[in-house]
């Protein structure tokens, strides 16, 4: 019997934590059997002791008020039959205890921040139309009988959001504060200058918004394209508009941390005071997307300039943190000015990277006399680190693990899993991206705690931060897209303890689109999206597996590459799809009254004899692996929009042999390489084929020397080359990799990167 007992209690807490959805998670959660239903006596109050929290209990009272079209005060003292904001000063600044009975609720907390958070997920256990700004007849408020103990698990947890390269109106920035402070988040990082745009007013300089506000023309389309819509592009947020913004966003205790560019990414400003680079000449605001080679010369007239800008700024945001950038800094202009060798020598500096710490050391000098800390991206190591920045940590980890084990603050906010310019789904089904490939689960996966660390550098993380560059996305509608359902997983990071589950994340993050709907964010669907993998039988064949991350639903796909519908072949994991052939396959989500959810999802096949082959690799790869075990013999082809299916080697020769299993005959073989110049992907200088029957020695039937020149824009370099007719067992593809990064290049001096993918012979 007490077996029985026991089972039944733990089944009912499996199943009391299921009916809970908030994110991000609680640290602890405990749930009962009743409820506490809202009704026209129930009272919003405060304890008398806590009427500091009375603004807080006021954000509750006006959406209460929108949903149901009553009016709601807020009381003061105890009782039954209301929600109460009460003070307990044992509380953690920014945690809270949440109790639900069906007597009432009560909202324990030591501060309004405290009171703040426990609010944001009270109105998460409501049912989603709380969070509608329309009257709802018909909705009955009610809450689910719980306790909740809560506090974040980093101080910082961020969003970045890019209105240099496209400005975004106020209203979408405030919608914006409302949605990331509702998930917790508490630090809207906002990119105010760029080569292509200036988007504060600044008194002291108004040629910055004049000239520097408005570009003539914004690119159309992928980088690569070079099209231009031929449209002027411009706009900026007044001083009476920040500070507004600001005095908004304190209400919702979200922090907004303005970022001033500097020494690189400045054209909008020199083109508005020329005087400000390092040859004076007049230029126009960037129309291109890129490293731009003109940026602020480090004279006196610059570091004035820049004083009395972030005075102004400083004025305007009372943010601990000043973020000044330092990222993507070409050097060319200084080598080529007299001044900065001049002033190299003077100061001592060996090379431009110690020019440009001197730069950041000037500005981290005085922002701290203004009692501010400066902020800035991993480049700001180069040259050695200011005595008081914090870093922000882009690409990769390894910035901020640099920058930890020398005892500075450091936000985590690595490309590789928060960028959230890059694709969430399959990109011909997605709106366009810069490129990458990041879906949600890639994103939650993230662990800001790098191993390297030990316990006492480790607290030097002190949060993490996803961010949203926009030289693709000029619409707030399509800035939601992107960043949503990504930062609730950052949301989460930050917030809840280290042990993660995505599949309970995305049980919940289902739940949760339906707030969504209500706060009317135009969130992606690519969750649903179903993910396509490849493995081989006995013959080598590849054979093709479907998965989506929802399990409810059914997955029907076509082989033709037509779009599947709801009369379409279903998917059954104990019936495999095997390729044989070049073809396309096309695959979605149905719902169980057939209605598509997400998109639709295909991958081509090109079948080849290589295809299904082992092979080895004389190095091999650490970071990009092409997403499975063969990934350059599997049969698909990489693209130019995703990093996903390529296999990466930093600094390394491609170094293919395969093994084709026995004397084989071919008279082709075709390969891949990618060029991404920024994102420091270079083709290779040359390519070898050779064969062997032996494995041990090889013979060299083709060799070809690559065109060197340096391409800035991103293409597949596919390679078919004719060898003649072979008859081996062996198949040997050396690819000698660029080499360290050229003259020009904001990495210069650096490994580049080789990607290959697909060799195909035939």
């Amino acid at each position: 019997m007490r077996k029985i007992l026991l089972a039944l209690l733990i089944s009912f807490g499996a199943f009391a934590q299921n009916t809970i959805s908030v994110i991000p998670k609680p640290q602890s959660i405990i749930q009962g059997k009743g409820k506490f239903v809202w009704n026209e006596n129930t009272q919003i109050s405060v304890s008398e002791d806590n009427l500091e929290a009375k603004e807080v209990a006021e954000q509750l009272a006006l959406r209460i008020k929108i949903v149901t079209n009553k009016q709601q005060n807020v009381v003061s003292g105890k009782g039954s039959n209301r929600i109460l904001f009460s003070k307990n000063t044992q509380i953690e600044k920014e945690g809270y205890v949440l109790k639900v009975s069906s007597s009432g609720v009560n909202i324990e907390a030591s501060n309004p921040i405290g009171h703040f958070y426990g609010l944001q997920t009270l109105l998460q256990l409501f049912p989603a139309e709380i969070l509608s700004n329309s009257f709802q007849p018909k909705l009955i408020l009610s809450l689910p009988e719980c306790t909740i103990k809560d506090q974040p698990r980093f101080e910082y947890r961020g969003v970045m959001m890019d209105v240099g390269r496209y400005f975004f109106p106020i209203s979408f920035i405030k919608k914006l504060i409302d949605v990331i402070a509702a998930h917790k988040l508490n630090v809207l990082h906002l990119h105010l200058t760029e080569d292509q745009g200036w988007r504060i007013e600044i008194k002291k300089y108004p040629k910055l918004t004049e000239i520097g506000s408005i570009r003539k023309e914004s690119m159309l389309g992928h980088y690569r394209d070079q099209k231009y819509d031929g449209k002027p592009h411009g706009g900026f947020y007044t001083q009476n508009e920040i500070r507004d913004l600001v005095t908004y966003a304190q209400r919702k205790f979200v922090t907004i941390v303005p970022e001033i560019e500097m020494p690189g990414h400045a054209l909008a400003a020199i083109a508005a005071y020329p005087e400000l680079g390092c040859t004076g000449e007049q230029y126009e605001v960037g129309t291109k997307w890129g490293v731009e080679e003109r940026v602020f010369c480090p004279n006196e007239k610059t570091f004035e300039f820049l004083e009395n800008v972030l005075t102004e700024v400083i004025d305007l945001f009372p943010s601990q943190y000043i973020h000044i950038g330092g990222d993507e800094c070409p050097k060319e202009a200084w080598k080529k000015s007299q001044f900065c060798q001049d002033l190299m020598k003077k100061e001592g500096l060996k090379d431009e990277h110690e020019l440009q710490s001197y730069f950041i050391r000037r500005i981290d000098k005085f922002v701290t006399s203004k009692g501010r800390k400066i902020i800035g991206w991993d480049e700001i190591l180069e040259g050695g680190l200011s005595p008081n920045a914090t870093v922000m940590s882009w690409r990769g980890v390894e910035g901020g693990i640099a920058a930890a084990k020398q005892q500075h603050d450091v936000i985590m906010t690595p490309n590789s899993h928060m960028y959230l310019d890059y694709y969430q789904g399959i990109p011909s089904a997605e709106p366009l991206a810069i490129g990458g490939f990041l879906p949600v689960e890639k994103t939650y996966s993230y662990e800001p705690y790098a191993p390297e660390l030990t316990t006492e550098e480790s607290k030097y993380i002190k949060g993490v931060q996803a961010n949203l560059w926009t030289e693709y996305i000029s619409k707030p509608e399509h800035a939601e897209y992107m960043l949503f359902p990504r930062a609730l997983a950052t949301a989460e990071i930050g917030w809840s303890s280290k042990e993660k589950d995505f599949v309970d994340f995305g049980k919940r993050m289902t739940k949760h689109f339906e707030r969504l709907n209500q706060m009317a964010v135009n969130y992606s669907k690519a969750y649903y999206n179903v993910d396509f993998s490849t493995e081989k039988n006995k013959l080598s064949q590849p054979v093709v597996l479907l998965k989506s991350n929802d399990d409810t639903g059914t997955i029907r796909y076509t082989l033709d590459g037509t779009k599947p519908n709801e009369k379409s072949l279903i998917y059954s994991s104990t019936k495999k799809i095997v390729v044989t052939g070049d073809r396309t396959i096309a695959a979605a989500l149905f719902a169980k009254s057939g209605k598509m959810i997400g998109g639709v999802t295909s991958k081509s096949y090109v079948i080849s004899t290589s295809t299904g082959k082992n092979y080895t690799l004389g190095t091999e790869p650490k970071r990009y692996l092409g997403g499975e075990k063969y990934a350059l013999t599997n049969g698909v082809r990489g693209d130019i929009n995703s990093n996903e299916p390529w296999v990466g080697f930093s600094g390394a020769n491609f170094d293919f042999v395969l093994d084709f299993g026995q004397k084989t005959n071919f008279t082709n073989v075709s390969v891949a390489f990618q060029g991404a110049y920024t994102s420091w992907i270079m083709p290779p200088r040359n390519i070898e084929i050779l064969i062997s029957d032996d494995n041990k020695t090889f013979k060299s039937i083709k060799k070809l020397d690559l065109a060197t020149a340096v391409k800035t824009e991103n293409f597949v370099q596919q390679l078919n080359i004719a060898v003649g007719n072979n008859n081996a067992r062996y198949l040997k593809v050396v690819a000698e990799n660029y080499g360290k990064l050229p003259e020009g290049h904001p990495g210069k001096g650096t490994p580049s990167w080789l990607f290959v993918d697909e060799v195909s012979v035939r």
